[in-house]
C-alpha cells in the first residue's frame, strides 16, 4: 500500500449531482495519495430529482442496473485508483480497468459496486459512512414531532384553528416514557440509540449482524436486542427503519408487522422506501393498527400527489431530506480521503468493505 504514496497514481474520479467532481478533486490532493493525473467526470446531470430516481434503479438493481458516467470506459482504461459517488462500478467496467488497484467510494451503501468483480481482481474497496449523524438526528426530530404533534399544531395554527386536541391526545406522554424499538442497529440505528439513550429513552433492537458483546464495546450496553423483528414490533412504543434496502427485503416491512403494533405505536422510516409495503402502510394507518407514521422515504419518489397519506393527520411526511446537510453527503469525500490516508499509511483496514476476500500488502 505504500507504493500510493510513493508513486504518482493516475486517478479518475466521478461526481454527480450531490458530490462534484471538483470537490472530489480537491480532496484526493489534500489527501496522503500521491498524485499524478486527475481525470474528472460527472455521472448524470446536475438535477437532484433525476439523480434520486437513478439512486433508487441502482438500489433495488445494482450496478448493472444504470449505466455509469460517459467517458468512463476511456478513462478506466489505464487508471491506478477510482472514486465514485453513486456512480455504478459493474463487473464490465472493470474488465476495463488494467491498472486499477483501488476504488474508492464516498458513502456507506455499496449497491452500485461489484464487490465481487472487484475482489476477483484483488482491488481493496473503502467507504465511508457520511449521513450518519444527520440522519439520526433527523429522526429524533421526526419522533418528537410526531409523538408531540409539533408539526400538526403548526400546521393548524396557520390554517387559523387554535387546536388543543388531536388524535393522541388520550395517550400523549414524555419521550422517555416510550421505548423505542430499532429495526437495525448500524451506523445510523447506532447514532439514533446514543441520542436516546442520553435523553433517558429505553432502547430495544433487532440486527442479525451484533449481539450484546458488540454493543458493550462501543457503549450501547443499555440497548436491549430481541430476538425477532416481530417481536421489535409488538414491544416497540415507537418503530424506526434502519436497515439496507436489499433484493431479499423488498417491501418486506407489511402487514405481518404492523398487525403486531399496539395501538398507541408510531413507525418512522428514514431509511428507504422501498423496505415498506406502502399500500399495507396505509392500510394500517387507516384501520388504527398504529397510532401513526412519520416518513422520508416512498416506494416512489416523489411522493404521489394523490397518494392518502397526504390526507392523515397522524402521518408527518417529508421529502426524502434526512441525510441532506451541508457538512454531511457534499464533504463526504475528505472524509473518505481521511479514511483512505489510514488504510496506506498505518494499513488499517476497518474501512476495507472486501478485506475478508482479497490479499492486502
Amino acid at each position: 500500500m505504500k507504493d500510493f504514496t510513493l508513486r504518482p497514481q493516475k486517478v479518475v474520479v466521478v461526481g454527480d449531482a450531490f458530490v462534484s467532481p471538483e470537490t472530489m478533486e480537491q480532496a484526493v490532493r489534500a489527501s496522503a495519495l500521491c498524485c499524478g493525473e486527475i481525470r474528472k467526470l460527472r455521472w448524470g446531470s446536475t438535477d437532484k430529482q433525476e439523480f434520486t430516481a437513478r439512486q433508487l434503479r441502482l438500489e433495488r438493481g445494482g450496478p448493472e442496473a444504470v449505466p455509469y458516467a460517459d467517458g468512463l470506459d476511456e478513462a478506466i482504461a489505464d487508471a491506478d485508483v477510482l472514486l465514485v459517488h453513486f456512480n455504478p462500478v459493474p463487473a464490465a467496467l472493470l474488465e476495463k480497468a488494467k491498472s486499477l488497484k483501488l476504488i474508492l467510494t464516498c458513502r456507506g451503501g455499496l449497491e452500485h459496486i461489484d464487490l465481487a468483480a472487484a475482489s476477483a481482481r484483488n482491488i481493496p474497496v473503502l467507504n465511508v459512512i457520511r449521513n450518519a449523524e444527520p440522519v439520526a438526528d433527523f429522526a429524533l426530530g421526526m419522533i418528537l414531532c410526531l409523538t408531540r404533534d409539533i408539526a400538526l399544531s403548526h400546521l393548524k395554527m396557520r390554517g387559523g384553528e387554535w387546536c388543543k386536541n388531536y388524535y393522541n391526545s388520550d395517550f400523549l406522554m414524555t419521550l422517555s416514557g416510550h421505548t423505542v424499538a430499532l429495526a437495525g442497529i448500524g451506523n445510523v440505528g447506532a447514532a439514533l440509540a446514543r441520542r436516546l439513550l442520553a435523553l433517558g429513552v429505553p432502547v430495544i433492537a433487532y440486527d442479525v449482524y451484533t449481539n450484546p458483546e458488540k454493543l458493550t464495546q462501543v457503549g450501547l450496553g443499555a440497548v436491549k436486542l430481541v430476538d425477532s423483528l416481530e417481536a421489535l414490533f409488538e414491544q416497540g412504543d415507537i418503530v424506526s427503519l434502519h436497515l439496507r434496502l436489499t433484493p431479499e427485503n423488498e417491501h418486506m416491512i407489511g402487514m405481518q408487522y404492523f398487525s403486531r403494533m399496539k395501538k398507541t405505536a408510531y413507525f418512522i422510516n428514514t431509511a428507504r422506501g422501498g423496505l415498506v409495503d406502502q399500500p399495507a402502510l396505509v392500510e394500517a394507518l387507516q384501520q388504527g393498527y398504529m397510532a401513526g407514521a412519520a416518513l422520508d422515504v416512498y416506494d416512489s419518489e416523489p411522493l404521489d400527489a394523490d397518494s392518502p397519506l397526504l390526507q392523515m393527520d397522524n402521518v408527518l411526511l417529508t421529502p426524502h431530506i434526512a441525510g441532506t446537510t451541508v457538512d454531511a453527503i457534499p464533504r463526504a469525500p475528505f472524509l473518505l480521503m481521511r479514511e483512505a490516508d489510514c488504510f496506506l499509511q498505518s494499513g488499517v483496514n476497518d474501512r476495507v468493505v472486501n478485506a475478508a476476500s482479497i490479499t492486502l500488502d
